[in-house]
């Protein structure tokens, strides 16, 4: 008689609407505050993977240290397809890459499962600010070296990795002012706090429709369709790219069954039209990979980040 792995059966039983009886859940952590990106796309998601999977998916925050703490958690997870993560990269490559941080952890430790959303990146201001353009805020900063505070939502997240950019091509240098997540940063921008941030095009456009900020420029390839209107960084003179990807990961070990199945039910859930008209709504573009093509993107993504991470660390050094 052919034996069922004991990891399998959580979600094989759940298949067959046992997890009512049972009381099983899928644990879907965020490692960020509420009110983020990843945050409000996990929320967006769980109804639809709920009805997917035949179980209750539960979305909790477990943010702390740049998203250290809540995928950390993840990777000491028992691999039994109850507890997934929806991480940030390259938020989550630059955390090991960066030997300083100690993570715990690396691409091995996850299995990847689905990428969700890529959101470009924004450049924006609060619209009581005078900055109109890049070059105004360059030209700000310039006269005030080291002074001009520009946040982020993590050390060596997207969000910092363009500011180093632009103050390089510029030849100038931010008081770069790092948050645990948008929420914060958010906080902060609109409080005066900072005075210049960069968000993920689905941040940026949800607070232009509130009339709390303006974007001065678009990190992508082309104009955003959320941002009509705001130019590129590129268009400026500033040949950045940069914004933020959003995927599922389980821990390292899944039972092919088990991933397979958390893989088959995230993309039906991403795909499904119920979904994809709520992520138009909240202006944040799908753009789904399966787990073997979000894989090849990760690791492309550590080959392009490792010397880049590696200078900066000689750079503090040498200071």
């Amino acid at each position: 008689m052919r034996r069922r792995s004991v990891l399998a059966l959580p979600l094989l039983l759940s298949a067959r609407g046992a997890s009512a009886q049972d009381g099983r859940r899928l644990e879907l952590i965020v490692p960020y505050p509420p009110g983020g990106g990843n945050d409000i796309g996990a929320r967006a998601l769980a109804p639809v993977l709920e009805r997917e999977l035949g179980m209750a998916v539960v979305v909790l925050n477990r943010p702390g240290a740049g998203s250290q703490i809540g995928m950390a958690q993840v990777a000491r997870a028992r691999p039994d397809g109850l507890t997934i993560a929806y991480g940030l990269w390259p938020q989550t490559t630059t955390l090991y890459l960066d030997a300083s941080r100690q993570a715990g952890f690396t691409r091995d430790s996850f299995t990847p499962l689905a990428l969700h959303v890529t959101d470009p990146g924004a450049i924006v201001v609060r619209t009581d600010s005078p900055l109109r353009s890049l070059a105004d805020m360059v030209a700000t900063a310039r006269a005030r070296p080291d002074d001009f505070r520009m946040s982020d939502n993590g050390q060596l997240g997207h969000e910092h990795l363009a500011s180093i950019q632009l103050q390089r091509m510029a030849g100038l240098r931010f008081n770069q002012v790092h948050f645990n997540g948008a929420g914060p940063a958010l906080t902060a921008l609109l409080g005066g706090q900072t005075e210049a941030a960069i968000f993920a095009v689905g941040t940026a456009s949800a607070q232009m429709r509130q009339g709390t900020m303006r974007a001065l420029a678009v990190l992508s390839d082309s104009e955003s369709p959320f941002l009509p209107g705001v130019p590129t960084a590129r268009a400026q003179g500033f040949d950045i790219v940069a914004g933020s990807t959003r995927a599922f990961v389980g821990p390292a070990g899944l039972p092919p069954e088990v991933r397979d199945r958390l893989a088959g039910a995230l993309e039906r859930a991403i795909r499904s039209p119920e979904h994809e008209e709520r992520m138009r709504a909240l202006s944040i573009p799908i753009t789904f990979r399966n787990a073997e093509a979000f894989a090849a993107y990760w690791a492309e993504e550590e080959r392009v980040l490792r010397p880049l991470i590696e200078s900066l660390a000689r750079d503090a050094r040498s200071q």
